[in-house]
């Protein structure tokens, strides 16, 4: 029984298709259950090298939220392409999209 290796550009196009079709991206999510959020979501990509050993940026300080706003939510996101730049380098580079809303500000009880 001889087996034919090769596939055609048919076959080479839906396998291709159907690969692609499996992709999906992964996240968590970290809420703060007491208020609603005061601002859109913003967005950064944060980047891990060597396995962990270098980030870049080492501490993401949130830029928008100030000194009496706390966070509300954070979400960590990864995609198709972010993985395929992790496997392709073995690891070395790691992506990964951090999303975040800021809390409201807390309502101050009584008057003064």
């Amino acid at each position: 029984m001889k087996y034919n290796l090769r596939f055609n550009p048919v076959k080479k196009l839906l396998f291709v298709s159907f690969i692609f079709s499996l992709q999906s991206c992964y996240q968590y999510r970290v809420l703060n259950t007491n208020n609603d959020p005061a601002t859109e979501y913003q967005k950064k990509v944060l980047w891990s090298s060597f396995w962990g050993l270098v980030n870049k940026p080492k501490n993401f300080v949130v830029p928008n939220c100030s000194n009496n706003n706390a966070m509300d939510e954070v979400l960590f996101q990864t995609n198709f392409g972010y993985s395929l730049i992790t496997v392709a380098s073995l690891g070395i580079l790691a992506p990964v999209q951090v999303r975040w809303k800021c809390h409201k500000p807390c309502q101050r009880e009584g008057g003064l």
